[in-house]
């Protein structure tokens, strides 16, 4: 497999619509493996009618980065920071998958919370079990495990943190 060329820049509404986040997040989340997260599980974390205006919202209050495929500009992927610029989500497409655009998305929010979050000692993610070895290669390490329950269903992952000194 060819690894797709990408380059990573902040989210722009003109060039990458929020429906195109969400189909994004939808797809990466369908992809898991049943045995990691249940078909039940999945539907919960990304039902079919996710509201694209609840991302509107959410999303122009915070920074977020996509990765543009080079030849056709297509959305790969993408990060969120939340308020206090730890990361929120993550998400790639399924077909370009471990191919470094997770990792290039993750350096380029770095840079920016420690350009601007100068007191910020630590960087904390809510890595879903998916996503938990890839935060422990990157340098996260697990604080806590968490149950969060949606719709009467609970999903699992793992708080982690990363030491910005």
């Amino acid at each position: 497999m060819n690894a797709q060329k990408v380059v990573i820049d902040h989210f722009d509404e003109e060039l990458v619509s929020y429906r195109t986040l969400l189909d994004v997040c939808y797809r990466s989340v369908h992809a898991i493996p049943d045995v990691i997260y249940s078909p039940e599980q999945k539907s919960v974390w990304a039902p079919d009618c996710l509201e694209v205006s609840s991302w509107r919202q959410r999303l122009q209050e915070r920074k977020v980065w996509v990765a543009l495929g080079v030849q056709n500009k297509e959305c790969l992927g993408f990060i969120e920071l939340d308020l206090k610029g730890d990361i929120e989500c993550l998400y790639v497409c399924p077909r370009v998958q471990r191919q470094g655009i997770a990792k290039a998305l993750v350096i380029k929010a770095r840079e920016y919370v420690v350009h601007h979050y100068g007191n910020k000692t630590e960087w904390r993610v809510q890595a879903s079990d998916a996503a938990y070895e890839f935060f422990l290669k990157f340098g996260f390490l697990p604080t806590q495990r968490n149950q969060i329950e949606r719709f009467g269903v609970l999903l699992e992952n793992t708080s982690m943190a990363k030491s910005l000194l």
